[in-house]
Formats: structure tokens, C-alpha cells, sequence
């Protein structure tokens, strides 16, 4: 018996609306007013209430694991850039080579030369810190080039080389600054495992403080059939070398506990920020891929306000670089519950999440 799935693309606007502006939904608003046309329907505006459909949900999701190319357009934009970034890094010009750079990782975040040369003028800068992850990244993605070599040689020199690791494998948000970018990263790289392909919900609870400067999240996946707990435990201790635990496992349900270490509960560097709905809406211009709407707003206390967002969106890595954009304003996000369902009208699958924000604000 089919069960009863409610998808909302934007929610009721009876609480505080985001979207002053016009705001692009892309794929998820065109699917829904196609599908309300295929059945004779007057397609709705993508603020209102969409309607229940009944679909019986996913059960898995396809993964694509083969090797990522970039297309000929991509291709020619990063060569051009790092054309770019060289003249001025020759020039000793390094703000407009990280303009330059930066403009490279838009279409390859993994150019082992753009991190190689960030991670150059970091250290002449001094800042040792981002230093070490962006030459990190390029060791990793050409482990044979003597320059990086010799770089990371006189960087040791200097600083010492982090313990512990300040990004996850295959991810390139930029530097972990607490255990919310880290807890966002690490299910990012789960997902893009053939393990995770089962895992139809996942919920975290509020980070918790493990000793100095020190945290942890539990975590829980479920999953609609059978799915290989030990192989799911396995990838996240792989890429988390402090600590991946099992707290239970029954009824097609995995608990675990993740550590983590130097990253804090909650940031204490976050950025004030005021006028929030707007500074959504000019997100949302950047990720129009994203269809989002608050749905809990509480009051501001000691400088601090949560707000509660739903979020539907195809892949999580976009989600995950949409909160990278909120986090320096956030002493911390919680990613409180999100589900696997079908884009309305057709077999493709997205995420339906619920997430929340405790933005810095003024006293």
C-alpha cells in the first residue's frame, strides 16, 4: 500500500516569507508545473502549498561513482585562469592571482596547481594554517611533484604539520572552522559512497563539547530496505580519524557517535549579522537550485537567533556549499532531519532537509 508523501517545494508563506525577490527555482519549481500540466492541473506559484502526492517513497538512490571529467568549456576556463594567475603570481601581484585561482576552483576545486599556488602565497603570507590545507590537497592530488615537495619540505620549517587533518578527501568547502562544517563534510563524502546508496533519512543532534576545544555529534541513518551498517562505519572512519562509534544498530537503523577533534561545538568567531531574510534571498540568487523557507523563528537571546529552515534540493554537496556560505555569520548549524523523496512527477530523487541555523546577531 502506497504511502503518502507531502513534498513542498516552498512552504506556507503563513511564517515569515524569504523571498522578497523573485527568486529562480530551477529544476524542482519546471518539474512540479510540468507535472500539474501533465495532469490538467493550473500550475501553482512555487511559494504556495503544493499538494499531497501519493508516491510510494524512494528506497535507494543512484550513485555515480566513475571518474569526474570537465567539459571542453570548463577545460578552456581553467586554463585561461591559471594562465592568469601565474602572470600575476610572477608579478608578486598575489591578490588578483587568488582572484585568479578562486576562479579556477569554481570549475575544478580540485586543481592540484591552484591549491599548489594558494597554498605558496599563504606561506609567504605567513598564514600557515590555510597554508597547510591547500598544500594538502594538491600532495593528494599529485603526489609525484617534486615543487610540492620542496614546498611542504621548507613549510615544516616554519610550521608544524596539523596532526590532524582540516579537510575531508574529495571535498573542497575550505577549512573546517567547527564541527558543523565537518559533521556537513563527512556526510557529504558518505553520500558520494556506494555504500550509502540505502540511506532513504539521516538526523544529527546538537554538538557537544569532548574536552578542549574538542567535539562530537550523534548521528543516525535509516534506511527503507537492507543497507550494510559496518561498510557505512567503515567510510566514515576512514575519513574521521577521531572517532566514528556505533551506539546501535537495529530495525534497518545506525546510530553512531562521531568525534571531533580541534574543532569547537560551537564557533566563537562568527560575524554578526543583521538583516538576515535579505542576506537569504541574495543567497538563494547563487543557488537558485536551492527552494528554501523558514519555518521556526525564535527570538534573539545573548546575541544569538536560531531559525529553522526547510530545504529541498538534488544533491547534498549543493546544499553543503550553500551552508558554507551561511557558516561564518553561525556559531554553529544543525542538520536536524532530512529525507529522501521523489522530485514531483518524476523518478529522480532529492533531498528534503530541515535545518538549524543559530546566527550571530547584535545585542
Amino acid at each position: 500500500m502506497n504511502k503518502k508523501v507531502l513534498f513542498v517545494l516552498m512552504l506556507s508563506l503563513s511564517v515569515t516569507p524569504l523571498f522578497a525577490k523573485n527568486t529562480d527555482l530551477s529544476e524542482l519549481e519546471k518539474a512540479y508545473n510540468q507535472y500539474a500540466k501533465d495532469k490538467g492541473k493550473k500550475p501553482g506559484p512555487a511559494s504556495g502549498k503544493i499538494e499531497e502526492l501519493a508516491v510510494e517513497p524512494p528506497k535507494s538512490r543512484t550513485i555515480d561513482t566513475s571518474p569526474k571529467t570537465l567539459s571542453t568549456e570548463d577545460s578552456r576556463h581553467v586554463t585561461f585562469h591559471m594562465k592568469s594567475a601565474n602572470r600575476h603570481f610572477s608579478r608578486k601581484n598575489y591578490d588578483k592571482a587568488i582572484e585568479e585561482v578562486n576562479s579556477v576552483f569554481e570549475r575544478d576545486p580540485s586543481s592540484s596547481g591552484a591549491h599548489f599556488m594558494y597554498a605558496v602565497i599563504l606561506g609567504r603570507r605567513k598564514d600557515y594554517k590555510s597554508a597547510w590545507y591547500h598544500i594538502n590537497i594538491a600532495k593528494e592530488k599529485d603526489s609525484g611533484n617534486k615543487k610540492i615537495d620542496d614546498f611542504i619540505t621548507k613549510l615544516k620549517t616554519v610550521s608544524s604539520q596539523p596532526d590532524y587533518p582540516e579537510w575531508v578527501s574529495g571535498v573542497y568547502n575550505g577549512i573546517q572552522s567547527d564541527a558543523s562544517d565537518r559533521t556537513f563534510d563527512l556526510i557529504e563524502k558518505l553520500l558520494q559512497d556506494e555504500c550509502s546508496q540505502n540511506i532513504t533519512s539521516i538526523q544529527t543532534t546538537e554538538y557537544k563539547s569532548e574536552g578542549t576545544n574538542n567535539s562530537g555529534v550523534e548521528i543516525t541513518f535509516k534506511a527503507r530496505d537492507q543497507f550494510n551498517p559496518d561498510k557505512i562505519v567503515l567510510a566514515l572512519r576512514k575519513v574521521n580519524p577521531a572517532g566514528a562509534g556505533v551506539k546501535n544498530t537495529s530495525n534497518n537503523n545506525l546510530e553512531m557517535r562521531l568525534s571531533f577533534r580541534e574543532l569547537s561545538a560551537e564557533k566563537t568567531t562568527a560575524k554578526p549579522i543583521n538583516i538576515i531574510n535579505d542576506f537569504i534571498n541574495d543567497l538563494t540568487e547563487q543557488f537558485p537550485e536551492v527552494a528554501i523557507s523558514n519555518t521556526d523563528e525564535g527570538e534573539p537571546q545573548n546575541g544569538i537567533q536560531d531559525i529553522v529552515y526547510e530545504i529541498s534540493v538534488r544533491e547534498f554537496s549543493t546544499l553543503n556549499q550553500f551552508f558554507r556560505k551561511i557558516s561564518p555569520y553561525a556559531t554553529k548549524y544543525v542538520l536536524q532531519n532530512m529525507e529522501l523523496a521523489y522530485l514531483p512527477g518524476s523518478e529522480s530523487t532529492i533531498w528534503k532537509a530541515k535545518v538549524k541555523v543559530s546566527y550571530k546577531v547584535k545585542d
